[in-house]
């Protein structure tokens, strides 16, 4: 069936599968809600999901069943792919986070709560994503470049066409910006 001739049941295959993704992501960001803050749209995510499933000729599909300890019941496929569909999203959010050790460095905050802790983090997280979104478009761009991608100041100096010199310039106005617009929201 996996072989692409048979395009109806692939259909109903896709179709059936997408259940299973989107229940998964549902699963991961219950679990772990600070994941939201670098989740995309839910149709991302599920396109995502089944991308994965069938990449390689289908290679990680083909492998449901085959572990000797598999037992076939109920919805196994499903959990199957609601796992497999955890591990590709999990994997692709941490891929967009943000450096967040480098960023409290350069803003030199001092939080009575670390970072890491679920909601602490999820609340400041939001905040800064508002505090971003305030900034022009050059700044979020810096912001992506040395934070979220964290480039080497060469090339983030390359890509932006400027010197290294205007480059710390622009990320120092960056963070006073930053650390005003979070500083306001802290008053609030």
């Amino acid at each position: 069936m996996l072989d692409g001739r048979e395009r109806a049941r692939l259909r109903r295959l896709a179709d059936e599968l997408m259940v299973g993704v989107t229940a998964g992501r549902a699963v991961l960001l219950g679990n772990k809600p600070w994941l939201r803050a670098y989740a995309r749209d839910k149709e991302d995510d599920v396109q995502d999901g089944l991308a994965a499933l069938f990449a390689r000729r289908a290679a990680i599909l083909r492998k449901f069943g085959e572990h000797p300890s598999f037992r076939q019941v109920d919805n196994a496929l499903r959990r199957y792919v609601i796992g497999v569909t955890i591990f590709v999203l999990q994997r692709k959010y941490q891929k967009h986070r943000v450096n967040w050790e480098e960023l409290r460095e350069d803003l030199v905050t001092d939080e009575k709560e670390p970072l890491d802790r679920g909601l602490a983090r999820l609340s400041r997280v939001m905040d800064l994503e508002r505090a971003i979104r305030s900034c022009s478009v050059l700044d979020q761009t810096l912001f992506r470049l040395v934070y979220v991608d964290q480039r080497d100041p060469p090339a983030i100096s390359a890509e932006l066409g400027v010197s290294e010199g205007a480059y710390y310039a622009r990320k120092s106005r960056l963070l006073q910006r930053l650390r005003a617009n979070l500083d306001d929201r802290g008053e609030e």
